[in-house]
């Protein structure tokens, strides 16, 4: 029995679409994996670079310990640098003493307001006379 020449075209067709399927597929799994590996070298790149800016961070921080026991001196060329440290220091402890003294007002406050709640205080009358509707 002879294959139907209809058939044979359609299981082409069907066949020809499979095979275009496949190679869409298997380019879009290149390009995920891609996207990947290119995630992957972003992630690492910031982590290092996080790494880096941690590091010189506590160098810094080291060095300005040093500057500030006497133990190290720096060049000239670094006068402005450490005088914009140390009055972003002073800012910072001035802040923290505000806020300090902000929290010891608001503590002295509601003790004020304890006290003041134990103590029954008299009601006064701030209208005399009768309602008006």
């Amino acid at each position: 029995m002879a294959a139907d020449p209809k058939q044979s075209e359609v299981m082409r067709q069907i066949n020809e679409a499979f095979q275009a399927a496949e190679a869409k597929l298997a380019r879009l799994r290149e390009a995920v994996e891609r996207n990947t590996e290119l995630a992957r070298a972003n992630g690492k790149a910031a982590f290092l670079k996080d790494k880096k800016e941690q590091a010189h961070r506590e160098l810094g921080e080291a060095v300005w310990q040093s500057v500030q026991q006497g133990r190290l001196e720096l060049p000239a060329g670094f006068a402005k640098l450490l005088a914009s440290i140390a009055a972003a220091e002073k800012a910072s402890a001035d802040h923290a003493a505000q806020l300090t003294d902000l929290l010891r007002e608001g503590e002295e406050v509601a003790e004020r307001l304890k006290v003041g709640k134990s103590v029954a205080k008299p009601q006064t009358v701030v209208a005399s006379g009768t309602k008006k509707r």
